[in-house]
């Protein structure tokens, strides 16, 4: 069979081309590598030369110079060509492959666009319709992927002693428990506040309020026994992310003192695990995620290493560089507010580059695709409008042989509020997952 190892030669081996050549081949397509900066020790194995030398006889892929360069270029503005209906970034007029793949993957998985200047949107965050995907219209293309894949037939061809791994597609449903109840736990002055509120006709039905209080009537946001049924039905992997951090104007969640509150921490902890949702006053703020990642400890018992930021606060790279600093070894943010997709063009977890220091972090990011809130309140569809578009992403993940990761939250379970006719898409797309 001879020796299946690829040797990849460089003239220039760089932090920003070990990364990337370690997610293409390593985490993506399985296959043994080895990178040298000398020419003599590639032998007869197969081989892929990235240098702009005059060499034409070989497999060769053509630098376009991001993965060479330190620091960020604010002016970086990739064109985008299409092959058929695959994007090109960085496109090469000679060599083996029509781009650099590496220094395209690399554009993506760094997130090199969300260091250049851009316009954030009420909340800071760096809007899915501003990236280069949306514009182009490949951000429902897990791209890197794609590139991936389109490499490892190319080289398939020049080297037949290649065998590439075979992924299989997986799923992870991920529910992000921003506020548990709508009347337990509230405190005895914020409940009082709103029976004021009820009684004045400005908020909910002062009956319902105190009947849930009382424990008379069903709290209307209280849907976990609906979503553990579900889970349990399907079979489905699942993680519950959890706050606790201070109330405020974007932080509903009770105390993490609440008794009833640490309950469902430690429920579904035990029962599917679970991570922390680091609150709205936490972005910026290391001292008080730290603070929040040990209330977290202390009701779970563990550390708290899995966490996604509430409403998707993500800033590059300080919001990451947070979570390395807090013990948080895998994250679960990266993916738009207000649209689906790929938003690192990748459809598995990956490592984290931070581009400011120019090295690979210890941290993962496990990508999300759809999140229930994007899907009704910014894209603003119907349930069965909106069940198409989580089948393709299904689809598309599964062809990747990747992991599909929807969000969604205890409330908009519940039929209230809007979300009448919600649960229809949460078990569609559990049995579309499965099958």
């Amino acid at each position: 069979m001879g020796n299946r190892i690829l040797r990849i030669y460089a003239q220039e081996i760089t932090p920003r081309l070990e990364y990337t050549v370690e997610v293409i081949f390593s985490t993506i397509l399985g296959i043994d590598y080895e990178i040298t900066p000398d020419r003599r020790k590639l032998g007869n194995n197969p081989a892929i030369i990235y240098s702009s030398e005059d060499i034409t006889d070989q497999f060769v892929i053509r630098p376009a110079g991001l993965l060479s360069g330190n620091g960020i270029n604010k002016s970086m503005q990739p064109v985008v060509k299409y092959l058929k209906e695959m994007p090109l970034l960085f496109e090469a007029e000679d060599g083996s492959l029509p781009f650099d793949i590496f220094s395209a993957s690399f554009y993506m998985l760094s997130r090199y666009e969300e260091y250049l200047p851009f316009t954030p949107d009420a909340h800071g965050r760096f809007p899915g319709e501003k990236s280069i995907a949306f514009r182009e219209g490949f951000l429902h293309i897990p791209v890197v992927e794609v590139w991936a894949r389109y490499l490892a037939e190319a080289l398939v061809r020049s080297f037949p002693v290649l065998t590439i791994r075979h992924n299989e597609f997986r799923s992870l449903v991920t529910f992000d428990v921003d506020q548990p109840f709508a009347y337990r736990s509230r405190g005895f002055l914020r409940s009082m506040g709103g029976l004021v509120k009820g009684f004045a006709g400005t908020g909910a039905s002062p009956g319902q309020r105190i009947r849930t209080m009382t424990g008379s009537q069903h709290d209307p946001y209280d849907s976990f026994d609906y979503i553990d049924s579900q889970l349990k039905l399907h079979g489905t992997e699942a993680l519950f992310f959890f706050p606790t951090g201070d109330q405020g104007d974007y932080d509903h969640n009770p105390s993490y003192r609440d008794h009833s509150y640490t309950e469902i921490i430690r429920k579904y902890d035990g029962v599917y695990g679970s991570g922390l949702h680091p609150s709205y006053r936490s972005a910026g703020r290391p001292k008080t995620l730290k603070m929040e990642a040990g209330r977290y400890t202390a009701i779970t018992g563990h550390a708290a290493e899995r966490a996604r930021q509430h409403w998707l606060l993500l800033s590059m790279p300080e919001t990451y560089q947070s979570f390395s600093d807090a013990g948080i070894t895998h994250d679960y943010t990266m993916g738009y507010a207000d649209e689906p997709g790929f938003r690192a063009g990748m459809a598995r977890p990956f490592t984290f580059y931070d581009l400011l220091s120019d090295k690979k972090s210890s941290l993962t990011i496990v990508p999300f695709q759809v999140m229930d809130g994007t899907l009704r309140q910014y894209r603003h569809l119907t349930p069965d409008a909106a069940i198409p578009v989580i089948e393709s992403l299904i689809n598309t993940t599964r062809k990747a042989g990747g992991l599909f990761v929807s969000v969604w939250h205890n409330t908009s379970l519940a039929e209230d509020n809007g979300w009448e006719g919600w649960r229809k898409v949460f078990e569609e797309t559990l049995a579309l997952q499965k099958g």
